[in-house]
């Protein structure tokens, strides 16, 4: 639908008012929080695809004389991505351009960025909005999970408790210990535990959030005991307004090369060159880019739905 006068007639109806714009002044935009803990990565095609490599299992002993077991490396789990193109056009007529009293017409630019890089965040948050359900890792199975399968093995680990958790110190430290005892390669080993982590979490969880990771004793205690969680890891909070749930929350490495919570750029957000209407003379400027958001693999991370 094209823009006339007809559509904002408040711009073009010799009545003097004050017209005035919240964005970026009353009202500030969201700062980018998904590129903080999510590894954005350049595409030049229109589909990627991921495979793991399955490493070798542990070395067997091997008797004297008796000859060596052989050892292969083989295919893990793949992951298909393909991107999504997103675009976005504002005409306007001849009459409604000429007759902008107020010059609100020429911001478009302003908020095609604006809708555009909101459009990205969303996308990026339903990683963690969805990884309970719909949102797959490579194994098939959902982000956050009981039993994500070892393409080596058959075995499992999980990145998600058995029972979901309310957020508190306890209940961190039990993440904390899921990161040294379910982080596992594919062929079976464990692996390192990240010490440097991200906490994820809606605005209803921040400042609790803040007293458990950050105060220096033993939060809700009498006692004189330090804060061990503190101590021993280094945790930065993430605040993201645009999670669903109010008690949901997340931990991933801070090694954004570590977990699996990628996303493509095929092409950036482009404001296109104008165009113009041979017939009617409206003038047309499209926006457009094209994204993907995908969970690779599931280690490295770790969430719960909250109670």
């Amino acid at each position: 639908m094209a823009q006339t006068r007809g559509t904002f007639s408040q711009l073009h109806d010799n009545t003097d008012r004050v017209i005035y714009v919240m964005l970026d002044n009353e009202l500030k935009r969201l700062p980018e929080i998904y590129s903080k803990y999510t590894e954005i990565m350049d595409s030049d095609r229109k589909t990627e695809i991921t495979l793991g490599v399955v490493g070798f299992d542990d070395v067997p002993e091997k008797p004297e004389g008796q000859p060596f077991a052989t050892a292969a490396l083989r295919p893990g789990f793949e992951k298909t991505v393909t991107h999504t193109t997103f675009g976005y056009a504002f005409e306007a007529t001849q009459e409604a351009l000429e007759d902008d009293r107020y010059k609100q017409l020429r911001k478009h630019a302003m908020w095609f960025m604006f809708s555009a890089k909101y459009v990205r965040e969303k996308r990026a948050a339903n990683l963690l909005n969805n990884g309970f359900t719909t949102e797959l890792a490579n194994d098939g199975l959902s982000a956050f999970n009981t039993a994500h399968v070892l393409a080596g093995t058959g075995g499992t680990y999980r990145n998600r408790p058995t029972t979901d958790v309310a957020f508190s110190w306890s209940s961190l430290r039990d993440a904390i210990i899921d990161f040294s005892t379910q982080t596992k390669h594919d062929s079976g080993q464990l692996a390192m535990a990240v010490q440097d982590l991200y906490l994820i979490v809606p605005p209803q969880l921040e400042m609790l959030a803040d007293r458990v990771v950050n105060s220096t004793g033993l939060p809700g205690s009498m006692e004189n005991d330090r804060n061990s969680i503190k101590a021993r890891r280094n945790i930065d909070i993430i605040v993201n307004p645009l999670l669903t749930s109010s008690t949901a929350w997340y931990l991933l490495a801070k090694n954004k090369e570590l977990h699996g919570f990628k996303s493509y750029d095929r092409v950036p957000i482009t404001i296109e060159e104008t165009l113009m209407d041979v017939r009617t003379r409206n003038r047309m400027t499209p926006v457009r880019f094209r994204s993907s958001w995908f969970v690779q693999h599931a280690q490295n991370s770790w969430a719960t739905a909250g109670a």
